[in-house]
């Protein structure tokens, strides 16, 4: 009857034993893609609940699928100057989301697809005179603009201000630092993509009484910036068939985009 018994289990331990293998080689075979991300760049790219969560997020969890079995993206969230000094290191081969800035940054040398457009504004406090601080006129105390540490954003006219000491950059860790800062008049204003500082912006005027929105204003639009996933030059070289990947991967993000965009325009 062990005899009976051994034979009749035999075909189904065995049938067991090679979906078992069969998975253990799927998953052998498939390339882990470590990809950093800003752990606080709502609503693009931020923490909730212990989770990654965002908006570029949601697509590039979307063109992982696209690049399985081959492909296994995975994202790691860390503070935005850590992350790219990672990067820059060639510890690390993927941050998401930089804009391109191949001067600057020149430890990145490919670049994905657009994964995102996002418009640089700079928001004041309502009694700031932007204008006066790139006049021939010395003002007579230097504006405090605020920007995310790591953050590449101002252009020239800034950049020239920068220098002449009319303006003060304050490097801060986030959004909500700055924004907060913002509030409690620590700086004048602060220079980042418009969506995710009016986002911020919101929250955190629905938690103070005392301030409402038209405290606060858009004093200008200074860039459109299209946002990526950058590669390190360093880490590249030791990544087999890079090419065969970014092209992959390129192909999958032009895809996803293309149906958002086709739902988008169905839904509207």
């Amino acid at each position: 009857m062990k005899v009976k018994y051994y034979l009749r289990l035999c075909p189904f331990v065995s049938f067991s034993l090679l979906l078992f293998c069969s998975a253990y080689l799927l998953a052998a075979d498939s390339q882990e893609v470590r990809i950093l991300v800003d752990d606080d760049y709502p609503p693009y790219s931020y923490i909730e609940n212990g989770r990654v969560q965002g908006i570029y997020i949601d697509l590039i969890r979307q063109v992982s699928r696209e690049l399985a079995p081959n492909y296994h993206i995975t994202f790691v969230p860390l503070p935005w100057k850590r992350a790219l000094m990672l990067v820059d290191q060639g510890k690390e081969l993927a941050i998401l989301p930089p804009y391109k800035h191949p001067e600057t940054r020149p430890f990145i040398s490919h670049y994905s697809e657009k994964i995102g457009l996002e418009e640089v504004v700079v928001l004041c406090h309502k009694n700031v005179r932007l204008v006066d601080y790139f006049s021939q006129n010395k003002t007579s105390k230097p504006l405090s603009l605020g920007i995310n540490a790591g953050y590449i954003l101002l252009n020239d006219k800034y950049s020239n201000a920068v220098k002449q000491g009319t303006i003060l950059l304050e490097s801060n860790k986030s959004t909500e630092h700055n924004v907060e800062k913002l509030l409690k008049r620590r700086i004048d204003c602060y220079i980042n993509d418009k969506t995710s500082t009016l986002l911020v912006l919101k929250d955190a005027l629905a938690q103070n009484d005392m301030l409402n929105n038209a405290d606060f204003i858009v004093m200008e639009t200074i860039s459109s910036q299209s946002a990526h996933i950058g590669f390190s030059k360093e880490y590249v070289k030791y990544f087999t068939d890079f090419e065969l990947f970014l092209a992959e991967l390129n192909n999958a993000i032009k895809l996803i985009s293309n149906q958002q965009r086709t739902t988008d325009s169905v839904e509207q």
